[in-house]
């Protein structure tokens, strides 16, 4: 990724490296709990907004802002993203409920799966990584039209864990998916739209860290908050 400030699509960033992957530094997926309904419903709004618009739209494509973060590993790089984790799930969680919807899941997973893991996945914790690596080998039983609850759905299912109830980041992204569900289910179509890197429909602006001078050691200490320990972890 040579150019200062990019303008790509989550796409378009997969094809650059081979993994997007939320580093151990950061905290959990936020945009799903249950004290967000006001941003998550707003941020769903607006993806749906785009999508739904006739390509070659003026008012397309939706860009959300800055991305920035830095890459490991050479030609097998990895993006470790230090601002914008909260959108790269959220859309990562859009590609999977729309496959679904428009039946290529088969296709997400070849886009998805490296033969041995999620290509999004979270450092965070080793049971959101098994979570991430679950869904995009999942195949539902059912069509969303079928289903009422993609939480209880995902939940009922026997490669669910139990612990998995206890880590923030997957309750966070069960809830997510339950507000896509309620705001997408009626959709059809838009899976191939948004996989499209002719013409995107939803981009950001990719800023590499690296191309700043700049070490994850800033961001450490930026966010030296740190994370809560959860009811699990305690």
């Amino acid at each position: 990724m040579s150019d200062l400030n990019q303008t790509m699509a989550f796409s378009q960033l997969l094809e650059r490296c081979q993994r997007i992957e939320v580093p151990l530094i950061q905290r959990d997926y936020a945009q799903g709990r249950e004290s967000e309904k006001d941003v998550r419903d707003d941020f769903l709004k607006a993806l749906h907004g785009a999508l739904a618009l006739p390509a070659g739209d003026p008012k397309l494509p939706l860009n959300l802002d800055f991305i920035y973060g830095s890459t490991t590993g050479g030609n097998t790089s990895s993006f470790l993203p230090l601002d914008g984790q909260q959108r790269l799930t959220t859309l990562f969680l859009l590609h999977w409920y729309l496959a679904w919807q428009d039946g290529q899941l088969a296709e997400f997973q070849n886009r998805m799966w490296d033969g041995k893991h999620s290509r999004f996945t979270y450092g965070v914790r080793p049971s959101s990584t098994e979570f991430f690596d679950a869904l995009v080998n999942y195949l539902p039983p059912l069509t969303p039209s079928a289903v009422s609850s993609i939480k209880m759905l995902l939940q009922d299912e026997p490669w669910f864990f139990l612990h998995w109830r206890l880590d923030p980041t997957i309750q966070a992204a069960l809830t997510m998916l339950d507000s896509m569900h309620q705001r997408f289910k009626s959709s059809s179509g838009l899976y191939s739209r948004l996989i499209n890197s002719a013409e995107p429909v939803i981009t950001f602006q990719l800023l590499p860290l690296e191309h700043f001078g700049l070490s994850d050691d800033l961001y450490i200490k930026m966010n030296a908050r740190g994370k809560p320990l959860t009811p699990f972890e305690t």
